[in-house]
């Protein structure tokens, strides 16, 4: 399992696969991205590369989503809805499959 930045945007697609759509390496970057950049139901997670990464899991952690209305959301369980409506079954990947940022 190869982490190489700490914050990791995915986004839902057609098939119901979860896709990097961009890295972060501090909080700040992402957030931007995640409120200004994102689609509605896009995820940012914390990632095992965190210094204060806490899952035993080895898999990224749930930060928050941005909602329909545009308005970002750290309701985990209606990010949830959110995947389940588009057939997705929320599992994030193991590791990080780009190396950087689109």
């Amino acid at each position: 399992m190869d982490w190489k930045s700490p914050f990791i945007v995915y986004r839902i697609t057609e098939n119901g696969k979860l896709q990097e759509v961009f890295h972060a390496n501090d909080l700040k970057d992402a957030k931007y991205w995640l409120s200004y950049i994102a689609e509605p139901g896009d995820v940012l997670c914390k990632t095992p590369a965190h210094p204060n990464y806490k899952e035993q899991s080895g898999l990224p952690e749930y930060w928050s989503h941005k909602l329909h209305s545009g308005q970002p959301s750290r309701d985990k369980s209606a990010w949830d809805n959110m995947a389940k409506e588009k057939n997705c079954d929320a599992t994030f990947p193991n590791e990080q499959f780009i190396d950087s940022n689109k």
